[in-house]
């Protein structure tokens, strides 16, 4: 018997569940890295604007909590 199981179910698990899963330092390196890939996403809608619209950072932050990030 193991201790610990782990059955990977893609789609099946939320953000916070796999946070839970992540050590502290981990954990860290990932806000750090989501939080340089939303800055550079938000650097990209402003110089497209006529692509993407106007959005102001608010804007964005609302609509990311529909996905969990």
């Amino acid at each position: 018997d193991e201790m610990f199981s782990f059955k990977y179910s893609p789609g099946k698990l939320r953000g916070n569940q796999y946070r839970s899963m992540m050590t502290k330092e981990e954990l860290e390196e990932e806000q750090r890295v989501q939080r340089e890939q939303l800055a550079a996403i938000f650097r990209l809608m402003k110089e497209k604007s006529d692509t993407f619209g106007e959005m102001s950072e608010g804007d964005m932050k609302e609509q990311l909590r529909l996905y969990d990030i």
